[in-house]
């Protein structure tokens, strides 16, 4: 926020600046008419272009001086100024998925009638798209021009060398892209002597080698701003930051590089900076002292970084500044020692310093006591780190503070009535502590300014108020998930936060129906999860409520059907009504205006067929409908998730053969669980293609055949990188138990589940190869052969079931070497000889493990192996006997 807010503040005054050019020209009648040449110049622009927010709807009659956007010279009636700016700015461009509803859209290349306006001098066609199209280099032809705003426009290809005709250039703003256009030279720069305002963020500089070089030399550059540049130290290795260069930047972005240590040196003499943000980089040294010399600072950014310590002390560092508004160190990987000592600080640091960014570092212990001097700090963030004991009392004396930020801490003790001193407060969170006591209505009796309430994960911490109480805020996000709330039901008072869009109540004891009230907040995020709401949900749900994007209402006793008005919820991207009581069909009513990406109805009563409407999400990453009594086939309409991610439908009633084109068309898939259904076949070889799955249980079916020797190519189960997914939840059998994986634990397992088929031949010994295992079960089919003589190679297996097979031979010695296998199973085989020893095995005492194999011998069975506990005779010296 902060840097946002000086960005736009340098960005307005290069505006006003250059804006000055004659931006008083006016379209009164007693000025020059404007040019015919240039209005049908503009009209030839405009028919090339898709208007869909109607920016140009003013283009109409003789006088283009009248037209929106268009400023004329006052005296000659020449188009001077051209400001098409699309402000109802909704993406990046390089995004995966840019909204371009809005705007001005390019139907193709730029059209070259803009050439017409010789006497043009501002150009500014931000926020509109232009996309797969290049920077026009006719542009380079408009030599009046002193501002060009490309920003965001979402040209390709390579920045023509022609803009470096334009000598009169003082603003040029190419930046606003995540993956955009590039430049492999820059030597064209070194004509724009006026230049202030440079911005080239997101253009692909890596090839440009000469970049700094080139840059530094201009005489008047104070703007620079090269975020997301795919720079790194090398395009430093020949600058020689020459003094002009030095003493006229004031506003340098050198974040999301990959710039390491050693090129800070490099900006040690810009004495006249006001902003520095080098965040999202590879800096891993110390904090240098010679920052503090940078006394003019306005902004200073080192997040997103491996700092590790400051040399000196923090307090020490921001003593030096007067002017320092912003200071970001957040994560890094600072310890406690840098802020732990301290020293009283300056009268200037303690009323401007504003906002204080510490969060997602390894702090520990208790807070500094100079926070407390920082009288002027309205924004403090010390989330995310290993901070312990009470909030102090110093902290309520902030009265300036607006953001208070302290989740995911150790902090303990109770919230003091103080709080109601933070006036100003409008964010408030102490998320994931270990907080007690009671908060109520005194607390917040003065905290009319209120945005945002994050109290959840105290499990001790009460909010206990009267069911009369209306606040005196206004809230938009309210967040009290797993807190005790007094009464059984959604607390009254929110009926009176009409704000509201984001609620989250989670594990509140709440019982009771669903509330009616809650239909008419302008919800996006609504959460009851955890808790005792009966009764079926509302008919007119979706109608009622039509922002909803994360609707989660599992684990609660909800009943009846789901509402076919869900369908009408467009904007809708989360659907959790897993573990309730419902029954009926899954609504049939599902279009393609809505972006699910994630279903999760499993654990109800629900029947009927899988609805072929599904097919409309092709968003769709996670799909959860396990444990109903669904019926019939797996619909061929979701071929078209090409997104899916996890998709579990076990535990129903599926029948059919398992569809090829989940292996043809799931590329992406990491989760396929179908377990207990009554498919039929053969596994289909093109699951070998899920080259990402970590999970596949096909157990409790009736399929037959072997098993594809291609699942050696399931590298998924080979090098274990699973991502963590929304509210991920799978069960297993591990171990010999139903087992449920969940949170930062589930993209850690990798299991393989073919139990209780059909299924023949030997085990393939290319099984031997998915050395990320944790779980192998093959049980209960009828498989032959031996053990495959390497299952040692899998040395991350715990749970191995092989049971109630027709397998004979030896079990492989190299069972024994892995350490980790905890559960093993080879009951009701046909296996023989002695059962090895040594390391793990060596725990696996139950003698279970092996029964039903009659010739098996050995530790832990009761049967012996012959010569087991014979005295074994030393040979004699043949020597000794002939004497």
């Amino acid at each position: 926020m902060a840097k946002a807010s000086y960005v736009a503040g340098f960005f307005l005054a290069a505006l006003f600046f250059i804006g000055g050019i004659q931006l008083c020209a006016s379209t009164n009648s007693t000025f020059a008419a404007c040019i015919q040449r240039d209005r049908n110049a503009l009209l030839m622009f405009k028919a090339s272009l898709q208007d869909l927010s109607n920016l140009l709807s003013s283009w109409e009659g003789q006088d283009c001086c009248y037209w929106k956007g268009v400023s004329c010279d006052q005296n000659t009636g020449h188009v001077i100024k051209l400001r098409l700016r699309n402000s109802n700015l909704t993406r990046w461009c390089g995004d995966s998925s840019p909204n371009i509803s809005d705007g001005l859209l390019g139907l193709g290349k730029v059209n070259i009638s803009l050439m017409e306006l010789k006497h043009l001098k501002y150009l500014d066609l931000s926020g509109n798209s232009f996309q797969d199209n290049e920077i026009p280099e006719f542009f380079g032809s408009l030599n009046k021009l002193r501002y060009l705003n490309l920003s965001f426009t979402c040209f390709s290809g390579k920045v023509p060398h022609q803009l470096g005709n334009l000598t009169n250039l003082q603003v040029l703003d190419l930046g606003g892209y995540i993956q955009g256009p590039y430049a492999d030279n820059l030597q064209w720069t070194s004509s724009l002597l006026s230049l202030r305002h440079l911005d080239m963020s997101g253009v692909d500089l890596g090839s440009a080698h000469n970049l700094m070089e080139v840059l530094t030399r201009l005489p008047s550059l104070q703007n620079l701003q090269l975020s997301r540049c795919g720079i790194n130290n090398t395009h430093f290795q020949y600058a020689l930051l020459n003094s002009t260069f030095i003493a006229s930047i004031q506003f340098l972005d050198l974040s999301s590089n990959a710039l390491q240590t050693p090129i800070l040196n490099a900006l040690q003499n810009m004495s006249f900076l006001r902003v520095l943000d080098i965040s999202y980089n590879s800096f891993n040294s110390s904090v240098p002292l010679w920052l503090g010399n940078l006394k003019s600072l306005v902004t200073l950014n080192l997040g997103w970084n491996e700092f590790d310590s400051i040399e000196g002390e923090l307090s020490s560092l921001i003593n030096n500044y007067c002017y320092l508004k912003s200071l970001d160190l957040s994560r890094n990987r600072f310890h406690g020692e840098a802020f732990r000592t301290g020293q009283n600080l300056s009268r200037c640091v303690m009323h401007s310093l504003e906002s204080l960014s510490l969060g997602d570092n390894e702090i520990g212990g208790q807070f500094p006591n100079w926070l407390g001097q920082l009288r002027g700090l309205q924004h403090l963030d010390l989330s995310t780190n290993s901070l312990h004991g009470p909030i102090p009392s110093f902290v309520w004396n902030l009265s300036n503070l607006r953001v208070f930020d302290l989740s995911y801490n150790q902090l303990s003790g109770v919230i003091p009535k103080s709080l109601g001193q933070l006036v100003n407060l409008e964010v408030f969170s102490v998320s994931r502590n270990s907080l007690e006591g009671t908060l109520s209505e005194i607390h917040f009796s003065s905290l009319s300014r209120l945005k945002s309430l994050d109290i959840g994960y105290n499990y001790n911490l009460t909010f206990k108020v009267s069911s009369d109480w209306i606040p005196p805020f206004s809230l938009q996000k309210c967040y009290m998930e797993n807190c005790k709330i007094e009464g059984s039901e959604v607390p009254q008072w929110l009926r009176t936060q009409e704000e509201v869009t984001d609620l989250h109540l989670e594990n509140a004891s709440i019982s009771g129906i669903f509330p009616m009230w809650l239909q008419s907040m302008p919800l996006s995020v609504l959460d009851l999860s955890l808790n005792q709401i009966s009764g079926p949900l509302p008919s007119n749900f979706g109608d009622d409520m039509p922002l909803l994007q994360y609707l989660i209402l599992s684990d609660n006793r909800i009943n009846g059907s789901i509402p076919n008005s869900l369908c009408r919820l467009n904007d809708l991207m989360v659907l959790d009504l897993s573990r309730n009581m419902l029954h009926g069909q899954i609504p049939h009513c599902w279009t393609d205006s809505l972006n699910f990406f994630s279903i999760d109805l499993s654990s109800n009563k629900l029947s009927g067929t899988i609805p072929a409407s599904i097919g409309n999400f092709p968003s769709l990453q996670q799909f959860h409908v396990n444990n109903n009594s669904l019926s019939g086939k797996l619909p061929l309409a979701l071929i078209n998730c090409l997104g899916m991610f996890s998709m579990d439908v076990g535990q129903n009633k599926l029948s059919g053969t398992i569809p090829t084109w989940i292996g043809e068309n799931f590329l992406l898939l990491q989760i396929l669980r179908l377990r207990e259904n009554m498919f039929t076949g053969t596994i289909p070889l093109s699951l070998c293609r899920l080259s990402q799955l970590r999970i596949l249980d096909l157990g409790n079916n009736s399929l037959v055949g072997r098993i594809p020797l291609c699942f050696s190519n399931l590298s998924g189960m080979i090098e274990i990188s699973g991502r963590l997914f929304y509210n991920e939840k799978v069960m297993q059998v591990m171990k010999g138990q139903f087992l449920e994986y969940t949170g930062s634990v589930l993209p850690l397992v990798a299991n393989m589940d073919l139990s209780s088929n059909k299924l023949v031949g030997h085990i393939p010994d290319e099984l031997t190869t998915l050395v990320g295992l944790l779980g192998l079960n093959l049980s209960h089919n009828n498989l032959s052969g031996s053990i495959p003589r390497n299952i040692g190679n899998i040395a991350s297996l715990e749970s191995l079931d092989l049971s109630d097979n027709q397998l004979s031979g030896t079990i492989p010695n190299s069972m024994s070497i892995i350490t980790s296998l905890s559960y093993l199973n080879l009951s009701h085989n046909k296996l023989s000889g002695k059962i090895p020893k040594g390391n793990q095995l060596q725990t696996l005492t139950d003698p279970s493990i092996y029964a039903g194999n009659l010739k098996l011998c050995g530790d832990p069975l009761p049967d012996k192996c012959p010569g087991d506990g014979e005295q074994v005779q030393p040979p004699m010296s043949i020597g000794l006997e002939n004497e």
